[in-house]
């Protein structure tokens, strides 16, 4: 039986949001298919797995004790028990479905040690999760893909505050560049709260975003994944949340949401047809929620989630068995990847190492 890792945790804010979608996660993988390995990674960035990992409420006061702390090694897919200063083989990897909410996680980070190990990912690879990972950088990519998103200015650490520069009026939103769940988030009406905007949203990262507080808008979002080389997109979703922009709270705890979301056929075809292009054109795999603004019927991409709450099950399944054959496709679609690219040449016979000037020691001298 082939083993499937499900990495959930991190080095982030995110950390507990991420034990949700992990834990959830890991449950569902068809266990009549797949050995499911839960791997949690603490906020120190240690590797952890045991069956304590399995149960949610275990995580109120995790025994560290009781789990085996594990490691890897570059060019192998093998999982390793850490005893001391030795190692013991624990097992290979056959895939691997990322759940690492934030930084280190939906980032590329991940995606790309896992690379490095061979291990085929059911998530977004590298480039992907770095591009829609900074707030920023999606609006450049979606410039190029003409998909409409708010005005906005980039404020940096390097360069310290420097105010709207007339770019923008106020009221403004201000959000750290690079995080999610709504976390580091505050409206600003003045220069005074711009400033404070400012620097709360630069506690949880390196640059801060400022777009328009929007008015008389809704909250729409859509998923989409691949399988069997056909892309999957969800109906739309309403979230419905009690203040200006949906908070953390809004997410997590007393939100409601709306599904299938009741607006115009058109204006969700749209939104459809975008998050289509969008993970067409990214070239995504995996699972992802893009979330949307409509405003006067104009639609605005918000952001793209390469590692979505709960990986977005509930835009596709109607219960958690569904969300395992969801699963089961995300996994064999990596599989398929991944022997596709194993194909691509590697090497290229050019010779140069083996040109007059460039033996023996002294070759790099000049």
């Amino acid at each position: 039986m082939k083993n499937v890792a499900v990495f959930f945790g991190g080095a982030s804010v995110e950390h507990d949001i991420s034990i949700i979608t992990g834990v959830l996660t890991t449950n569902a993988v068809d266990s009549q298919k797949y050995n499911v390995i839960p791997i949690y990674v603490d906020l120190d960035g240690k590797f952890y797995t045991g069956e304590n990992l399995r149960d949610l409420d275990n995580f109120k006061s995790l025994n560290k004790k009781l789990l085996k702390e594990i490691t890897f090694l570059l060019g192998s897919n093998k999982a390793y028990i850490v005893k001391g200063k030795k190692l013991k083989p624990l097992c290979e990897i056959a895939v691997a479905i990322n759940c690492m909410h934030g930084e280190r996680g939906e980032d590329g980070s991940l995606a790309g040690f896992l690379k490095m190990l061979s291990i085929p990912l059911a998530s977004p690879d590298v480039l992907p999760s770095a591009v829609c990972m900074d707030k920023c950088f999606t609006k450049v990519a979606m410039r190029g893909l003409r998909v409409k998103t708010l005005p906005y200015v980039t404020m940096s650490s390097r360069e310290g505050f420097s105010g709207l520069g007339g770019k923008l009026k106020f009221p403004v939103v201000v959000k750290p560049a690079c995080l999610g769940s709504s976390i580091g988030i505050m409206k600003a009406e003045n220069v005074k709260e711009l400033e404070r905007a400012y620097s709360y949203a630069m506690r949880y990262g390196e640059n801060a975003i400022v777009e328009p507080l929007l008015k008389n808008f809704i909250e729409i979002n859509c998923g989409a994944y691949r399988a069997n080389g056909k892309i999957n997109v969800s109906e739309c979703e309403r979230p419905i949340g009690r203040t200006e922009f949906l908070s953390f709270d809004d997410k997590y705890r007393v939100g409601k949401r709306e599904f299938p979301a009741n607006i115009e056929k058109e204006i969700s075809d749209k939104i459809k047809a975008i998050t289509e292009k969008v993970y067409e054109n990214l070239c995504f795999d995996g699972v992802i929620r893009i979330d949307y603004f409509v405003v006067n019927g104009e639609i605005y991409l918000n952001e793209i989630n390469t590692v979505p709450g709960s990986l977005a099950y509930y835009l596709f399944s109607k219960t958690v068995s569904d969300y395992g054959k969801m699963l089961n496709e995300l996994i064999r679609q990596a599989e398929i990847n991944f022997s596709a690219r194993s194909t691509l040449q590697k090497r290229y016979d050019t010779g140069i190492l083996n040109m007059k000037g460039c033996k023996g020691k002294n070759a790099c001298k000049k």
